[in-house]
């Protein structure tokens, strides 16, 4: 019994659990680590078989039924067509059970194709043939039948088939070449090493007569970077010696050996327990705010339904009572109240209605999101290629069911490093010993402060740069490859110039690491690789001779978001052992007891202002014997399988300490092309920004600055380095009583800064009341910034406002690292960025782009259209729903409520097969309403459809309005002439019942099309042939039918030539024309009215400003845009002129009151014809355009701003060509660059492109600005709430 349920569960797809230990123990080629070479039976572990599909041939019926069955609209209607067969039906069964079938068999359909694609690709997988070692010789078998413990040899360019341990390999180093590109998408080579005891079994006659060894490792899980375990070999002695396991040793499934002849690895996990295969079944089902919603509206139908189904039945019986009604006649039979009799009548109702449920919805909003999210692949502007490698990377949609999602984004959860920025590390600016110095073309030079003057070249490296630069070329974990041309001569391998060095190329796991080694090599120290554990580097001395100097590499202390830094312990070739540390300043201080600390402490301040991403550097002298104790502590760590994670972080943890710091090192990571205009128009949407970043303060501030995330003009509050909950509580409270102040003088936008120490007292569950009070405060504020928190406190900030916000929002995280995986999958809709640190964010994430500025055409083109489509799609469907099923429920009444049906049951089936169904999914896929420029350009449009307001209760109550009013007038308008004389065809033709529900009929599909025809804005070719081939339809279908003189859809034949006599009668076309303008009246008058406010909304801006002309010649107009202040902000041509002076890129701002010199300005009506010039080369000038400044003068301003224009100032700005020129605080400012606002400190030059739109803001307070971040280079105007920036 117990056997056959396993195999029954097995049918459907369901296996049994297998239930291990904590531990699992593997015999290396299944021999025990004994003197004995008896062969060990079958291990309990599974075989290698790869499963992605989800049926068989023999469970696909059965297991795909159930879980179409799952459904609510599906269950129903296989209900209510089994109900037919066992009651009195007042239609044929096969009225439901050829659309449930149709519906059934779509999905089927589709389902089965992609099955049948997973099936050929495990088959693929499965068969492949691989070599394993049995009876001391290589053998052939398909790679299904590797089991755990086979001694399995790959060759060159070939895949793992599982996880395996690595051996030996055909290097004499006994390490391996591999790429994992199919795993985290990083393509640059990674190495695993071999235990020293196995590397030398190259063959498998050695594997078979020498090798006995016992592996000891944890369970499969999910982690691609960690693995514990130990390996036992028995040595010739007979006494078997132990070696800890780690990541480094073990080669994962769908990697790809690189570089390497062959390898031969034991296998210790398989098949369905791979990492691989453990990754690829993770994934937590998320549901659109649509389907949720479409959820309680199905409820609500159902409620309706059961509604009309009662009353019917009761109306039934109350009627029947009264004998002077039609129940009472001769020629009926006398029914009995009987409980039999209710539950028929009753079901003989829903069965009658139960089309207000729309069966077709979910198939067509399945296919239409399928095709939709290929718009996404397709779209060339979110296609990028990488410059520097090549690379081809569109976007990627890994699901189809959040399409939607993306247009109803209310708060973005972003990453910084990686996903605002590059992730390309340059080398700026360093400090050693209190001096500074910084990189000019690919020179060091000494510098007054953090990158300021120069003071002098370094010809040569002093002893303490030598030493730091030394500490940078060997503190990393980076491959070298180097041309081969240059050879193997063991003398003159490494005694290669600068020059000559820069063909190598370096392999990182970390851009700052890369980063670090070019810029140490382009200073005369290079790194060429480490061989056999020994890492060479090379550096000329004073006489310019090469001196090679070699290192053994000991042990690598990895990086971890705990320590935040990294450490190597090597041995100089004078046998001294040396531990190198590098990381953030914040921990490192902690670890120095020696060197100038205070130099780090004042420089790393100065360099994080710049945006710049800053790490400590610090080193240690180790005894022989502290080596030895430390070599003690680390074998006794990685011994403990269960705990090595937190004590080798322990025992890292004890070995950085007592370092001599020896600096700092900035290093810049550039803003991607686009950052700043897509958070800008973010904002703008009505979007939520949250930067979370694991950088200092002071670098996060500035980057956000730069990047538009804040402007100067906001009010930051901070809440930062909080050692307690109350104390974080307190400023929680402070920035509520700044916003409550602000309110009552000048409005002014707020951002919020909070920092990882202060997160842990605020995501902590024991202090709601400040969660709860710190997540009002963000709401209040215009940006949010999160530094120095971790990637758990990045998933728990989302979980925070999903949960904590009301009504619940939609969130959507993007991010491009593996420490963003959490934080992705948490949030609504999650997208990943092809980053430079792998593609595990993107192999995680719902959608996947290569650079951060394709969001902004993600939400607000392709997520607004999405919405669009298929909120309207929703609504339409259960329209038609209604519009359908009202006229038989009008008709009980006419009827004596005897369940008589109106409808053939031709049209029960073609109604949602083929009457209405394809001009609905052609609006779902290609629907326009906005052209794509708008949209795109006035990012307000967005908020339009925040909070799901196109599928609200009140818009379904609209369309099911509409639908009564369409039933109502299509069944009364036929029946009121029906009433009057049935006999109202040309010769003596007789409408019946089905004639009169043909008419009616034929104007229900009338208005349900002239309905998607008015909600349709964009009329292509496939959707116009999708009308034409549903009217044609209709006609061809209906005249097949109606020929047809054999019953075979109910059992009478009482619908023959129906339609061809009612085709020949005038009265019924005369009837249709009617009645459908009648139906369709007010749908006219809502889109008039909705096309008339929309054209007044553009005509009133045309009438506020007057038509934009070209000033002078040259100057054209690329684009303008109506605040919500009232202001015209025109975005003009390249070197455009404007009142005689020329624009760089410039911008002009046409609502500047007209005024003189000493003249007030306030209370005086907008003058669009006094432009004001803002940016300009040549002619410097600031203010009206129109007006010369001969002598000082002064505008007066409201909220107490001032605008000084002194002509000595600005002629002494003239000499500083291409500087933007501002000047408005709240005080008293000079004309001139800027001294509040960060006037910029280099030339900037146009981008050919025109200038930033100006963006509205509330506020007026001037924060001192910092210097600006390197390639940001901005100017800001404040006046009247409105800000400039013009970025390069």
């Amino acid at each position: 019994m117990h056997r056959w349920l396993e195999n029954l569960l097995a049918f459907f797809g369901v296996q049994k659990p297998v239930f291990y230990g904590e531990f699992r123990t593997v015999f290396v080629n299944h021999k025990r680590i004994g003197l004995s070479d008896a062969l060990l039976e079958g291990q309990l572990y599974p075989d290698n078989r790869v499963v992605t599909s989800r049926y068989t041939v023999y469970n696909f019926l059965i297991k795909n039924m159930l879980e179409q069955f799952t459904r609510v609209a599906n269950f129903y209607f296989l209900i209510a067509a089994t109900t037919q067969l066992l009651i009195d039906a007042p239609v044929s069964p096969t009225s439901s059970f050829v659309p449930l079938a149709f519906v059934l068999g779509a999905t089927a359909v589709k389902q089965a194709y992609e099955d049948i694609l997973r099936h050929k690709s495990d088959d693929t997988v499965n068969l492949a043939p691989v070599k394993v070692v049995r009876e001391n010789r290589l053998v052939d078998i398909k790679s299904l039948e590797i089991q755990v413990g086979d001694v399995v040899r790959i060759h060159q360019n070939e895949s793992f088939p599982c996880d395996l341990i690595l051996l030996s390999s055909s290097e004499d180093t006994g390490e391996c070449r591999i790429t994992t590109a199919n795993l985290d998408g990083e393509s640059n080579l990674k190495t695993v090493h071999s235990v020293e005891l196995t590397r030398h079994l190259r063959t498998a006659a050695d594997i078979g007569a020498n090798l006995r060894a016992q592996i000891d490792c944890e369970q499969p899980t999910a982690d691609l970077y960690k693995f514990k375990g130990n390996i036992s070999v028995r040595l010739s002695t007979g006494l078997p010696y132990q070696v800890s396991l780690s990541i480094k040793n073990l080669l994962l499934r769908g990697a790809v050996l690189r570089n390497t002849k062959h390898v031969m690895g034991v296998a210790v996990y398989t098949g369905q327990e791979t990492k691989m295969q453990l990754n690829s079944q993770y994934g937590r089902s998320k549901k659109s705010v649509i389907e949720r919603r479409l959820d309680k509206f199905l409820v609500c139908l159902l409620g309706v339904l059961l509604f009309m189904v009662i009353v019917c039945s009761a109306m039934k019986w109350s009627y029947a009572n009264h004998k002077t009604t039609v129940t009472g006649a001769w020629y009926l039979p006398v029914e009995q109240l009987t409980p039999y009799r209710i539950i028929q009548d009753f079901m003989g109702y829903l069965i009658l209605f139960n089309y207000m449920i729309p069966i077709a919805l979910y198939v067509t909003m399945e296919v239409t999101k399928f095709v939709s999210s290929k718009f996404i692949e397709y779209d060339l502007s979110m296609y990028y290629e990488d410059p520097e490698t090549g690379e081809k990377m569109p976007a990627r949609a890994n699901t189809s069911d959040l399409n939607e999602e993306l247009g109803q984004v209310q708060y973005l959860f972003s990453d910084k490093t990686g996903t605002l920025t590059e992730n390309k590390m340059t080398f700026r600016h360093c400090s050693v010993d209190g001096r500074t110095f910084s990189e000019f073309s690919g020179e060091l030079w000494e510098t007054d402060s953090c990158g300021g003057q120069r003071l002098s070249r370094c010809e040569r490296l002093g002893d303490r740069q030598l030493l730091f630069f030394t500490v940078l070329a060997l503190c990393h974990t980076i491959r070298v490859e180097r041309p081969t041309a240059y050879g193997n001569d063991e003398q003159n391998r490494y005694a290669f110039s600068t020059l000559e060095a820069e063909d190598y190329t370096y392999q990182a796991s970390s851009p700052d690491e890369k980063a670090f080694v070019e810029a140490a090599r382009s200073f005369g120290i290079i790194f060429h690789g480490t061989e056999g554990g020994v890492s060479t580097v090379s550096l000329s001395s004073a006489n310019g001779e090469c001196i090679v100097q070699q290192f053994r590499l000991l042990h690598v202390l990895e990086f971890d978001s705990e320590r935040k830094c990294m450490s190597v312990i090597v041995q100089r070739a004078d046998g001294a052992y040396w531990l190198l540390t590098k990381g953030a300043e914040s921990t490192m201080l902690e670890k120095c007891c020696t060197g100038d600390k205070d130099s780090i402490v004042k420089f790393s301040a100065e360099f994080a202002v710049q945006g710049l991403r800053v790490l400590a550097i610090g080193h240690k002298e180790l005894t022989e014997a502290e080596y030895e104790q430390i070599k003690l502590q680390f074998s006794i760590a990685e011994i403990d399988v269960a705990n090595r994670d937190a004590k080798l972080t322990e025992v890292y943890m004890s070995i950085e300490q007592g370092l001599e710091a020896l600096g700092l090192t900035a290093i810049e990571d550039e803003l991607q092309p686009g950052v700043c205009e897509t958070l800008t128009d973010l904002r703008e949407a009505g979007i939520q920004v949250w930067v979370l970043t694991g950088d200092k303060r002071e670098t996060a501030e500035n980057i956000s600055l730069s990047s538009g995330h804040f402007v100067e003009s906001m009010q930051r509050i901070r809440i930062v380095e909080q050692l307690s909950a109350d104390v974080c509580r307190e400023s929680v409270s402070s920035g509520h009583e700044m916003i409550e102040a602000s309110k009552v003088s000048i409005p002014i936008n707020f951002c919020t800064i909070v920092d990882g120490d202060s997160l842990q007292f605020i995501l902590s569950d024991e202090h709601p009341d400040l969660r709860d009070s710190f997540l009002e405060l963000c709401c209040k504020t215009a940006a949010v910034l999160c530094c120095r928190c971790t990637p758990l406190q990045k998933a728990r900030i989302i979980a925070m406002v999903k949960h904590g916000v009301r009504p619940e929002p939609t969130t959507c995280a993007i991010g491009d690292g593996a420490n963003d995986v959490s934080m992705i999958r948490e949030a609504h809709v999650g997208i990943g960025i092809f980053g430079k640190e792998g593609r595990a964010a993107a192999l995680n994430a719902d959608y996947a782009f290569a650079r951060f500025a394709f969001t902004r055409t993600a939400l607000l083109f392709h997520g607004h259209l999405f919405y669009i489509r298929l909120s309207n799609l929703v609504l339409y469907c259960f329209y038609k729903s209604i519009v359908f099923v009202m006229p038989p429920f009008f008709f009980a009444f006419f009827s004596a409520f005897s369940a008589q049906p109106m409808y053939d049951t031709a049209f029960f089936i073609l109604y949602n097969m083929t009457m209405t169904s394809l001009p609905i999914f052609l609006y779902g896929l290609f629907e326009q309403h906005l052209p794509r420029q708008r949209l795109e350009s006035e990012p307000r449009l967005y908020r339009g459809i925040a909070n799901n307001r196109r599928l609200s209760w009140g818009q379904l109550a609209l369309w099911c309005a509409l639908g009564l009013w369409h039933s109502a007038c299509c069944f009364f308008g036929v029946a009121a002439v029906f009433l009057t004389n049935d006999w109202v065809g040309s010769n003596g033709y007789a409408y019946d019942v089905y004639a009169f529900g043909t008419v009616v009929i034929t104007c229900v599909l009338v208005c349900v099309t002239t309905r998607i025809l008015l909600i349709t804005y964009s009329f292509s070719v496939p959707t116009l042939i999708g009308f034409l081939f549903s009217t044609v339809t209709y006609v061809i279908l209906l005249s097949a039918y109606s020929g047809i003189s054999t019953a075979f859809l109910s059992k009478q034949l009482t619908y023959y030539w129906t339609y061809f006599d009612l085709s020949g009668q005038p009265s019924s076309w005369l009837l249709l024309l009617c009645v459908s303008v009648l139906a369709v009246a007010p749908d006219l008058a809502i889109r008039f009215l909705q096309d008339w406010r929309t054209e007044l909304e553009l005509k009133i801006a045309k009438n506020t400003y007057k038509k934009v002309q070209k000033y002078q010649s040259g100057t054209t107009v690329l684009d303008c845009e109506v605040k919500e202040n009232k202001d015209l902000c025109l975005k003009l041509s390249h070197n455009a002129n404007i009142g005689g002076a020329a624009v760089a890129g410039g911008l002009v701002l046409a609502d500047w009151p007209q005024a003189r010199p000493g003249q007030p300005a306030v209370g005086q009506q907008p003058q669009p014809d006094a432009p004001l010039l803002l940016a300009v080369e040549g002619d410097h000038r600031v203010g009206p355009a129109n007006s010369v400044f001969a002598s000082p003068g002064q505008f007066e301003l409201p909220s107490a701003q001032r605008l000084c224009a002194e002509p000595a100032k600005a002629q002494a700005a003239q000499r500083l060509p291409g500087r933007l020129l501002g000047g408005l605080t709240e005080d008293h400012h000079e004309a001139g660059p800027a001294r509040g606002v960060a006037a910029a400190a280099e030339q900037a030059e146009p981008t050919g492109q025109g200038g930033q739109m100006v963006r509205p803001h509330q506020g007026d307070e001037r924060p001192a600005a910092p210097p600006l971040h390197r390639g940001a280079r901005r100017a800001q105007l404040h006046r009247f709430g409105v800000v400039l920036k013009a970025h390069q």
